[in-house]
C-alpha cells in the first residue's frame, strides 16, 4: 500500500501483501474468543470430514483472520459480513480439507528445493518483493532469504505462525492444488472418432412432419393431481428434490417502533433552542460536536460543487455567519452554518518525500522524530540548492506508491488529505515547497499546479438523528407483549392476527445454520431460537429488530431429504399434470395410422419442419422438442408415423421425410478435438470439487458452537 493512499484516507484498502505484521497484536491474541456454547470446548470439532475433525479454535482463527484482512482492506465487519465470514470460512476448510485428504493418496506435495524456488527464484511473490527491496529498487533476494531462514530457526518468533498463515502455506497449498487440478485436466483425452461424431452430429439435418397434441388442450382443472402421485414423481427424482439439511418456518407479526411525529417535532424543537447560540458563537467546530453533531466537523474549505447537500444553495446564500435550518437530511435534521469562506484552488497538484517516523501498514516505528526531522530538513535543503526532486524522492521517500512516480500525487480536492498536508497544498501557492509534519512523518511538499479557483467554503453542521423516543419505543413493545400474552401457540396466533387485522408475514426454509431470515435480515440468535422451540410454539419474547417488536410462531418443517408434500406440490405438480393429460393424449392417438387422420381426429394442422439440426432440434410453432426431433432423425423410420410420443409440450406424432448432412467446409477434426478437450477439462475443475463433497462424510457441527 502507498502511505499516500493512507493519507488521504485511514480506511483505504490495502493490499493482503502488506497486511500480515499488522495483523499481529491482535490475531493471535484474540483468536481463541468466541461465543461458545455451554459445555462445548475449543478442542472440540466444528466439522468433520471423513474422520478428520476441524476443531473450533482452528476455524475461529481461520474466521478472525479473514476480518481483520477484510477491516486492513477498508471494510467494516457489520453482523451481516461477519456471518458471511463464518460461512465462507467453513466452505473454504472443508474444500481444504477434501483437498488435502486427495492429495496425501496422490502423493502430491511440494519439495523444499521447489519451495524455495518459488520464494527465491526467477518469480518471487510479489509480496517478498515488495519487504525486501534494495536502495535500486531490486528485490534483495539475500534478505528475503535470510529473514525467511530466521523465521523458521525462531519458534518464538511472534510472527512466525502469521507469515506462515498468511502466505507460505497459501503459496504451498495453491501449488498442491494448481498440481493436483493439472493432473486432473491431463487425464482428460477425447478420441478422434468422437470429434468425427461430434462434426457429423452437427451437420446431421432432417425434415420432417407432425402433429402435436397440446397439454393446453385439457384444462388443468379436469385433471387432478393426488398426494401420491406428487410423492412418486419426486421419488423417482430425489435427487432434484432432496435436501442435505431439514429447515423450518415461521409466521410473525411486527409491531412498528419508528419516530413518532412527535419524536421528529422534538428534534426540530431542540434544534431551534440552539439556533441563536449557534449563530452567535465564535467556535462553530467546538459548539456542534460540544452539542452532538452526527456530521463532524471539518476544519477546512470545499468548493461548491464538491459539497453534496441539496440545500447548499440556501446555506451558502445564508452567508457568512448566518445559520440556516432547520432541514431533512436523510434521518437527520441539521442546522448550517457558514463559518468562512475563501477563493482557493478547486483541486491541487503536488509532490512529496516522506521521510517517515511510522509504518501506517503495522504501525511499527520506522525513525525516531528527530532523525526524520533533520532528513527531511537536508533533503529540502538540496532541493533548494538544484538537487533532482524526482531522484530524491525515489532514493529517499518512505511512500512506497508515490515514490516511482518521483513522489507525484496527481490531482486532489480540498479534504482528501491529512490536515496538514491538505491545509499547505491549498493555503499556499503554485511552486510552494515546504517541510511538513503530519501523522506519518516529515513530508517535503511542493505545489506543482492549482486549478479552478473559485470560493470555497468553511461550514459547520450540527445535525441530530431522528430517533425513537423511549416513549414510542415502550408503546410498540406493550403491544408486542399484549399480543404474546394472548398467543399461546400457532392457532391463537393466527387467529388473533387475523381478528386484529395484523399483517401476518412468513418466512421458509430457515436452516439451523442461517444467519439471515428473509425482510428481518441478519439475526443469527432468532434462528437459534426458532430451532429450540417446538414446531406450533410462539418464542416466548418479542424480537426486537430494524426498529420494530417482532412476535414469532414456528409454523412447520421440513425433514432432511424430500420435503413434505405441500412444499413439493409447487414445485412438481404442473409437470405430474402434463404426464397424466401427455397419457390421456396418448391413448387418443394410439392405433392411428397416418398424420392427417391423426389431425382430423383432434382437430390440428399436419405441420411440416426442414432444415432441423440434430443438436438443435427446433420444430416450427412448437419450439425444441428432443424426444419429438429426435425421433425425425431415425433412418429406419422415414416415410412411417411414429408411436405417439410425450414432449414437453404435448403428445407428438411424427414422420421422418427426409435425413441428410450439410456441407460444412470450416469443419477439422484436430480443432474439434482441441474444442472437446477443453469443455471437458472445464468441466472437471467444478466437477470434481462438487464430486469429492458429494461423496464425502461432513458432519457440521456448526449450531453448537455458532
Amino acid at each position: 500500500m502507498s502511505i499516500i493512499q493512507t493519507i488521504r484516507d485511514k480506511a483505504a484498502p490495502v493490499t493482503i501483501g502488506v497486511i500480515a505484521i499488522s495483523l499481529i497484536g491482535f490475531i493471535l491474541m484474540d483468536a481463541g474468543r468466541s461465543g461458545l456454547g455451554g459445555g462445548v470446548s475449543p478442542k472440540d470439532a466444528v466439522a468433520s470430514v471423513n474422520g478428520v475433525d476441524i476443531s473450533w479454535e482452528t476455524f475461529q482463527q481461520k474466521v478472525k483472520l479473514n476480518e481483520d484482512i477484510q477491516q486492513m482492506q477498508g471494510a467494516t465487519v457489520d453482523e451481516n459480513t461477519r456471518q458471511q465470514i463464518y460461512t465462507e470460512t467453513y466452505r473454504t476448510m472443508i474444500d481444504e480439507e477434501l483437498l488435502n485428504q486427495e492429495f496425501a493418496k496422490l502423493g502430491i506435495d511440494v519439495s523444499d528445493k521447489e519451495f524455495n524456488d518459488m520464494l527465491f527464484g526467477k518469480n518471487p511473490p510479489q509480496w517478498l518483493t515488495q519487504q525486501f527491496t534494495n536502495e535500486k529498487g531490486e528485490y534483495d533476494v539475500v534478505a528475503a532469504r535470510n529473514a525467511i531462514n530466521e523465521l523458521k530457526k525462531n519458534k518464538a518468533n511472534a510472527n512466525r505462525d502469521l507469515i506462515n498463515n498468511v502466505y507460505l502455506n497459501p503459496m504451498i497449498d495453491g501449488t498442491k492444488r494448481n498440481k493436483y487440478f493439472s493432473l486432473l485436466q491431463n487425464s482428460t483425452y477425447v478420441p478422434k472418432w468422437m470429434a468425427e461424431k461430434t462434426i457429423a452430429d452437427n451437420n446431421q439435418m432432417a425434415s420432417m412432419s407432425y402433429i402435436v397434441a397440446p397439454f393446453s388442450s385439457i384444462s388443468d382443472s379436469a385433471v387432478k393431481v393426488t398426494d401420491a402421485q406428487i410423492l412418486e414423481y419426486a421419488k423417482k427424482h430425489q435427487s432434484e428434490y432432496e435436501t442435505e439439511e431439514g429447515s423450518r418456518h415461521i409466521a410473525y407479526v411486527a409491531f412498528d417502533a419508528s419516530p413518532s411525529a412527535q419524536d421528529t417535532a422534538d428534534v426540530v424543537s431542540s434544534l431551534e433552542a440552539l439556533k441563536a447560540e449557534f449563530a452567535s458563537t465564535a467556535d462553530a467546530g467546538s459548539f456542534v460536536m460540544r452539542n452532538g453533531t452526527t456530521l463532524p466537523y471539518f476544519d477546512g474549505y470545499v468548493s461548491k460543487n464538491r459539497i453534496q447537500i441539496a440545500q447548499k444553495d440556501s446555506i451558502i446564500g445564508a452567508g457568512v455567519g448566518k445559520v440556516y435550518g432547520p432541514y431533512l437530511d436523510v434521518q437527520s435534521f441539521v442546522l448550517s452554518k457558514v463559518v468562512d469562506s475563501k477563493v482557493l484552488p478547486d483541486s491541487v497538484k503536488a509532490r512529496h518525500i516522506l521521510i517517515g517516523t511510522i509504518d501506517p501498514r503495522t504501525q511499527q516505528p520506522l525513525m525516531d522524530d528527530a532523525s526524520a526531522q533533520k532528513k527531511a530538513d537536508s533533503l529540502f535543503a538540496a532541493i533548494k540548492a538544484g538537487a533532482d526532486f524526482t531522484a530524491l524522492a525515489l532514493m529517499n521517500s518512505t511512500d512506497e506508491g508515490s515514490k516511482i512516480q518521483g513522489g507525484d500525487l496527481g490531482y486532489f480536492a480540498s479534504g482528501t488529505m491529512v490536515k496538514e498536508f491538505n491545509d499547505f497544498c491549498f493555503s499556499k501557492s503554485k511552486g510552494d515547497m515546504e517541510v511538513v509534519k503530519t501523522q506519518f512523518g516529515y513530508h517535503i511538499i511542493q505545489i506543482t499546479d492549482q486549478k479552478d479557483f473559485a470560493p470555497a467554503y468553511k461550514i459547520a453542521y450540527l445535525a441530530k438523528t431522528i430517533d425513537a423516543s423511549q416513549a414510542t419505543i415502550n408503546d410498540a413493545q406493550m403491544k408486542a407483549n399484549t399480543f404474546l400474552s394472548k398467543s399461546k401457540d400457532y392457532k391463537s396466533f393466527d387467529g388473533n392476527a387475523t381478528a386484529e387485522k395484523l399483517n401476518k408475514l412468513v418466512a421458509t426454509d430457515i436452516k439451523a445454520a442461517d444467519y439471515q431470515i428473509g425482510m428481518l435480515g441478519v439475526n443469527r440468535q432468532l434462528v437459534r431460537d426458532i430451532y429450540k422451540a417446538d414446531v406450533g410454539e410462539v418464542l416466548p419474547e418479542p424480537i426486537e429488530i430494524n426498529n420494530q417488536f417482532v412476535v414469532v410462531a414456528v409454523t412447520g418443517e421440513d425433514p432432511k431429504g424430500l420435503p413434505s408434500v405441500n412444499k413439493l406440490r409447487p414445485m412438481v405438480e404442473s409437470i405430474v399434470r402434463n404426464e397424466l393429460k401427455g397419457k390421456q393424449l396418448a391413448e387418443k392417438l394410439a392405433g392411428v395410422n397416418t398424420l392427417e387422420a391423426a389431425a382430423q381426429k383432434i382437430n390440428v394442422p399436419v405441420l411440416r419442419a426442414d432444415s432441423v439440426s440434430f443438436v438443435s432440434p427446433l420444430l416450427g410453432g412448437v419450439g425444441y422438442e428432443l424426444k419429438a426431433g429426435g425421433f425425425g432423425f431415425n433412418k429406419s423410420s422415414v416415410g412411417k408415423v411414429s408411436a405417439p410420443i410425450v414432449g414437453s409440450s404435448g403428445v407428438f406424432l411424427v414422420k421422418p421425410e427426409n435425413i441428410y448432412a450439410k456441407a460444412d467446409a470450416t469443419a477439422n477434426v484436430q480443432e474439434t478435438m482441441s474444442t472437446l478437450t477443453n469443455q471437458q477439462r472445464g468441466v472437471l475443475l467444478y466437477g470434481s470439487m462438487e464430486a469429492l463433497k458429494k461423496t464425502a462424510a461432513v458432519t457440521d457441527n456448526r449450531t453448537k458452537f455458532l
